[in-house]
């Protein structure tokens, strides 16, 4: 005679590890998927700021840079313009990188490194006037962090 007691233990046991094996699975695609998240947004971030860095490559923009920091007034308004674009530009994707580390898909590490590359040029005069001109249209707490970072001296040589 067979015990259907028994036999529904059994059932129940089995159907309780193949819950359990089922939720291990889920645990490990989701940790897959935030590793990949993570690995998606520091390529994202890395790709961004070289590409906003390397403007500053260009010999003209290199120009108005230096004379800005000399003297903002000595540039002409369409230099003014093109220095304001090329430094928002740096500041949204500072902002992203923020962002991006504050919800969690940026390592500490890299955005400690990544960071100091943007609070560096904030100590040449052209990038806090840029900013103070600006700030209002970032999101407020990246206008906080930006705004309590030591100001540092900017070097170039």
């Amino acid at each position: 005679m067979i015990d259907w007691d028994a036999v529904g233990a059994i059932g129940e046991i089995i159907g309780a590890i193949a819950v359990v094996i089922s939720l291990i699975y889920l645990a490990l695609q989701i940790r897959s998927q935030n590793s990949q998240a993570k690995l998606s947004a520091l390529h994202a971030m890395s790709r961004e700021h070289r590409s906003t860095t390397a403007m500053f490559a260009n010999a003209s923009i290199s120009d108005i840079f230096v004379r800005a920091n000399q003297d903002y007034n000595s540039i002409s308004e369409a230099e003014s313009v093109q220095l304001i674009v090329l430094v928002t530009n740096l500041f949204r994707a500072w902002e992203s990188a923020f962002l991006e580390n504050r919800d969690g898909f940026l390592d500490e590490d890299v955005w400690t490194a990544l960071s100091r590359d943007y609070t560096q040029p904030m100590g040449a005069s052209s990038f806090q006037h840029i900013w103070n001109l600006r700030k209002q249209n970032y999101d407020p707490s990246f206008q906080e962090y930006v705004d309590s970072n030591q100001k540092l001296d900017y070097i170039s040589r």
